[in-house]
């Protein structure tokens, strides 16, 4: 026979149990501290691989993948380029996760949460961060007490340590050095002529992604060609991204800015980081 209290227990369920009319559910929480443990007890409660996107009032948003409560990839941030899970430490990673998960908690409230299938499978070695090494990391981390509008100041940390430029024709070079640590192989091409500028990683010299004057100069005149084509509806700088069929394997992005552009193979997991490059160099030359 069935315990009475769970009886009454589902009987409770029952009646308080309303239909969502929209996919995000509103995480609580009065102070930024409150909404941080939120989040964290969300990642806790995620066993099933998910992609989990918390979004504050003024749009912020960070969107991460988790599995059996731990954070195996990160899509998207607030600024800044996400953390490279092939190269930090852990006790690095941790860190930076933990700092995520504070800056969303102290944006504006209210904070919400989709959960959604992930984009691609889990690999059998993405063990990701566990909760509790984010969680103790975040007590490392001091938190308002209320909550507070973060302001981007004037003069913002540069990406990955690339000078801040309000030249909006510099971009392809600083694409390609904020791209080190996320690229397989990258380089970077004058628009005209195709003339090769830098080149590192699998795109070197000897190199199986290696490309030689020929195709270089090809692939400029096709660049220009588009750029023409599209002049009417698009300007500099232009990003281009291309993906792998079914999620796994390599992609390209390619950024125009008009007298030069960079070229980054990448894994295809990493094209949220690649994105967040984008948006920040795109911000800062504003």
């Amino acid at each position: 026979m069935m315990d009475t209290n769970i009886l009454d227990l589902l009987e409770d369920i029952g009646r308080s149990s309303v239909a969502r009319l929209e996919p995000a559910v509103a995480l609580a929480g009065d102070t930024a501290l409150e909404r941080r443990e939120k989040v964290l007890q969300s990642i806790r409660g995620t066993v099933l691989p998910r992609r989990l996107e918390f979004t504050a009032a003024n749009g912020d948003c960070l969107a991460i993948e988790v599995n059996s409560s731990r954070v195996t990839d990160v899509f998207r941030v607030r600024s800044g380029v996400a953390p490279d899970f092939e190269t930090e430490e852990r006790d690095t990673l941790a860190g930076q996760l933990a700092q995520l998960v504070t800056d969303i908690a102290a944006a504006p409230a209210p904070l919400s949460l989709i959960s959604l299938r992930p984009d691609a499978t889990l690999e059998a070695d993405d063990v990701g961060i566990t909760f509790s090494e984010i969680a103790s990391a975040c007590t490392m981390i001091e938190m308002p007490a209320e909550p507070v509008i973060a302001v981007v100041p004037d003069t913002a940390e540069p990406v990955n340590d690339v000078a801040r430029t309000d030249d909006a024709s510099d971009l392809a070079t600083q694409f390609y050095l904020g791209s080190q640590r996320l690229s397989v192989g990258r380089i970077q091409v004058k628009a005209e002529g195709g003339e090769m500028v830098q080149y590192d990683g699998d795109c070197s010299e000897d190199q199986p992604l290696h490309a030689d004057e020929t195709l270089l100069a090809q692939f400029a005149r096709d660049l220009s060609g588009w750029d023409e084509d599209a002049a009417a509806a698009l300007d500099h700088p232009q990003l281009i991204v291309m993906r792998p069929s079914g999620g796994k394997g390599s992609g390209l992005a390619v950024l125009n800015d008009g007298k030069e552009f960079s070229m980054v193979v990448h894994e295809a997991r990493k094209l949220g980081a690649i994105v967040n490059l984008w948006t920040s160099l795109t911000e800062r030359s504003k």
